[in-house]
């Protein structure tokens, strides 16, 4: 997917669907469009909250690295940070996932002895 195709709506839920096309009068707009509001912004519109948010950005995450990696020269501090929190609290899950998984294969493993 690139910056200029249109944005996946189809793929999402109802309510993101239904903010972004009220966001953008009723028209789908390309990924660059919905990528160049900011979260703060997002947080205005009504039935947009953190999770919906995050699916949004979701679908934006998977335009090229390159492409995204350019976008991020112009964002703001705040959304920055918001980014950096974001990726953080998908780290923490992620090694928290880990950190069972290991816990329950040594439980079983000490079972079996």
């Amino acid at each position: 997917m690139g910056w200029d195709d249109p944005f996946p709506i189809e793929k999402c839920s109802g309510r993101v669907r239904g903010a972004v096309l009220a966001e953008f009068q009723g028209r789908c707009p390309t990924i660059r469009e919905v990528a160049s509001i900011s979260d703060a912004q997002w947080l205005t519109v009504p039935n947009i909250g953190p999770t919906t948010l995050e699916e949004i950005r979701r679908f934006i995450s998977e335009a090229p690295a390159e492409q995204r990696l350019q976008s991020l020269a112009n964002m703001e501090d705040g959304e920055l940070l918001s980014r950096l929190n974001r990726v953080q609290r998908e780290l923490n899950q992620i090694a928290s996932a880990i950190r069972t998984r290991i816990s329950s294969a040594s439980y079983k493993k000490e079972r079996e002895e």
